[in-house]
C-alpha cells in the first residue's frame, strides 16, 4: 500500500487540470509554504485518508483505501465578479474529478467516485468553497 503514490495521483490529476487562468503557483499544498498575497483565485489541496480494509485475510491478499481529496477555492471576500470565478473553477475541478475517474501514479490506480460542494464561508479575506472528492484505491499489502 502506498499513500504517497495515492496523494501523488490525485495531486498530478489536479495539477494536469487546473481551472483557466491557473498555475502550479496558485496552488497551496499541506505543509509548504505559501503566499496568496495579490492572487485574484488560489486553491489549496489536501489529502485525508479515511480507511483501509482488508480484502483477504493472507499477506498477499490487498487493502481497499478510501478517503477524500479536498480542494479548497479562494476568491478575494467582495471580489468585483462575487463568487462567480470561484463557481467557475469549482465547476471545472468536478469535471475533471467525476464518476469513475482513473488516476495512475507509478503503479498505484486510484478511481474518483464523487465530489461534493460545501457553503461558501469567509476565511480572512478570503471567501472560500470546499470540494470533497471521495477516491477509491486498492493497494497490494
Amino acid at each position: 500500500m502506498s499513500y504517497l503514490n495515492t496523494k501523488q495521483a490525485l495531486i498530478t490529476h489536479l495539477l494536469n487540470n487546473l481551472p483557466s487562468g491557473l498555475a502550479a503557483e496558485d496552488v497551496a499544498f499541506e505543509n509548504r509554504k505559501f503566499d496568496p498575497s495579490n492572487k485574484e483565485l488560489w486553491l489549496a489541496a489536501y489529502f485525508i485518508p479515511a480507511t483501509t480494509e482488508a480484502m483477504g485475510q493472507s499477506a498477499s491478499s490487498g487493502d481497499e483505501q478510501r478517503g477524500i481529496f479536498q480542494v479548497s477555492v479562494f476568491v478575494a471576500i467582495n471580489g468585483g465578479n462575487y463568487d462567480n470565478l470561484q463557481l467557475s473553477a469549482i465547476d471545472q475541478i468536478i469535471s475533471a474529478f467525476k464518476y469513475n475517474t482513473q488516476m495512475v501514479y507509478t503503479n498505484q490506480t486510484v478511481q474518483g467516485l464523487e465530489s461534493t460542494v460545501n457553503t461558501g464561508s469567509e476565511s480572512e479575506s478570503w471567501y472560500q468553497r470546499d470540494i470533497s472528492i471521495n477516491y477509491l484505491t486498492f493497494s497490494n499489502r
